[in-house]
């Protein structure tokens, strides 16, 4: 069973989230104490955390900071009051949330978005375990970058690059399509998959986090590319 992980300081939320996610036979993890939540974040290895902003003392920012900074790619869901403003939705993303989700927010719409996340990561709702197969393996490298698509992880001379979900399945669609440019409305719909409301600032700032991690040259970037006024791309031959 899928273990969802709720850190909201509100009870009444958490409760309220918990119980529709258990009509849905989901297993939650509830904290209404941003420390304890993240404790919970690390002891127990969630497949999805749906995570409030505004906390006393240690914010939900501070906490997908810190989570981020030691290496977990869980989805986070933001569920925040502070409103459905660009910049908020832009400051999360780029520092490391999956989705942004803005109080009072519609049941449904949140149950669906951890079903899309947990499919993403490849969860079998089935076998109730990530899936991943030979048979589906798919594997970029060229002896400095590794793109695991099985795995869903890139890795830099052997080392983990740590990305994100969504950095990872930005990653993941470049190299995939490598040689066409694709413009930023395609990626935020073939990328983000629902109907996102931020604007294409959002891709840009998701790359330029992937880059920051995959790059192996900051001035001079060899996997993702910009073709300036049209979108990124993946070179189709390396060298």
């Amino acid at each position: 069973m899928a273990k969802i992980l709720i850190v909201d300081d509100d009870a009444s939320i958490v409760s309220a989230i918990a119980d529709n996610l258990r009509t849905y036979s989901f297993d939650t993890i509830t904290a209404t104490d941003s420390r304890e939540g993240f404790k919970a974040a690390v002891a127990e290895n969630p497949d999805v955390i749906i995570l409030d902003w505004m906390m006393p003392g240690y914010n939900g920012l501070q906490f997908m900071q810190d989570f981020r900074s030691e290496g977990f790619t869980t989805p986070i869901i933001f569920l925040t009051g502070k409103g459905d403003l660009p910049e908020y939705q832009v400051e999360a993303l780029r520092d490391g949330a999956d989705y942004f989700m803005s109080k009072p927010y519609n049941p449904s719409v949140l149950i669906e978005t951890v079903r899309t996340l947990m499919r993403r990561s490849g969860y079998d709702a089935d076998t109730s375990a990530k899936t991943g197969t030979g048979a589906n393996r798919h594997i970029y490298s060229d002896g400095e970058l590794i793109i695991d698509c099985d795995a869903m992880q890139a890795f830099k001379h052997e080392e983990s690059c740590n990305l994100t979900n969504r950095e990872f399945q930005l990653l993941q669609y470049l190299e995939e399509n490598k040689g066409r440019v694709c413009p930023r409305p395609e990626l935020l719909k073939q990328v983000w998959k629902y109907d996102f409301l931020g604007d294409e600032r959002t891709v840009d700032v998701t790359i330029k986090r992937t880059r920051q991690k995959i790059e192996p040259d900051q001035k001079n970037f060899k996997y993702i590319l910009t073709r300036r006024g049209f979108g990124y791309f993946f070179p189709k031959d390396l060298t």
